[in-house]
């Protein structure tokens, strides 16, 4: 009878250990703008099952915490992951998404995100992002082009008056407001002394915007308001140049 009440609380204890050491879950977390969704916790949970992944009904030590980490990091609009068990044998997976900074819209159109990485926009997005335009390469984008839009970006006037950046082949950078009917000729990007030139040109045009000269003069005037010279911005009416401010 002993051996009998023995053997059954042994298989009661073998069965109960087992379904303890079993994966029961899987929590799958989402971190980054929640404007931007790129990621959504089906697409990790396909993944892993299309890859023969899919921790789910597996014991604890058979799941590759490892594998699966590599594995979703290798998606494109993946920055970080972390993986780990909890005390109930559930798997948590917390992803960081990657969150973009501008979009380049040329012969190939991608965005590049606020680590310089550039990401392909295949998947629809209507949320709002700074446009770049032209003849923009690669390594412009992730160096001179990133930095002029990180400084617009970090400038709340800046940032609601730019729509759109077009690089023309010369580099000769050309703004688009979102007041007034011209264009803003922004000219090449330089630094001197360790600063880029466009901050001086940028906050001359603010003071311009601010001083209520346009408001005077008229916000369609003007063809062309060029910050290339120094300490001056000139306009351009009717084939015309003149200082404006």
């Amino acid at each position: 009878m002993l051996l009998a009440v023995g053997l059954l609380w042994f298989t009661f204890r073998l069965k109960s250990n087992s379904s303890d050491t079993v994966c029961q879950d899987i929590v799958v977390q989402i971190y980054g703008n929640d404007d931007y969704k790129f990621v959504n916790p089906n697409d990790i949970l396909y993944t892993l099952n299309i890859n023969g992944l899919y921790p789910k009904g597996k014991h604890v030590k058979a799941v590759k915490l490892d594998k699966i980490r590599q594995m979703v990091e290798k998606m494109t609009y993946v920055k970080q992951v972390k993986c780990y068990f909890t005390k109930s044998n559930s798997l948590h997976i917390e992803v960081t998404q990657r969150q973009p900074m501008f979009r380049v819209i040329n012969t190939e159109s991608y965005f590049v995100d606020t680590e310089r990485v550039m990401v392909s926009d295949a998947i629809p997005f209507s949320g709002y992002l700074p446009v770049a335009s032209g003849a923009i390469t690669k390594s412009f984008a992730q160096s001179e082009l990133f930095d002029l839009v990180t400084y617009i970006e970090s400038n709340k006037f800046l940032s609601n008056l730019i729509q759109q950046i077009y690089v023309p082949v010369d580099q000769e950078i050309e703004l688009v407001p979102s007041v007034g009917g011209f264009t803003i000729k922004l000219g090449k990007i330089a630094k001197k002394n360790g600063e880029y030139d466009f901050e001086k040109k940028l906050k001359r045009l603010e003071a311009l915007y601010e001083s209520g000269a346009l408001d005077r003069l008229g916000w369609n005037v003007y063809s062309t308001l060029d910050l290339r010279f120094d300490k001056q911005i000139v306009g351009k009416k009717a084939n015309v140049y003149s200082a404006v401010n």
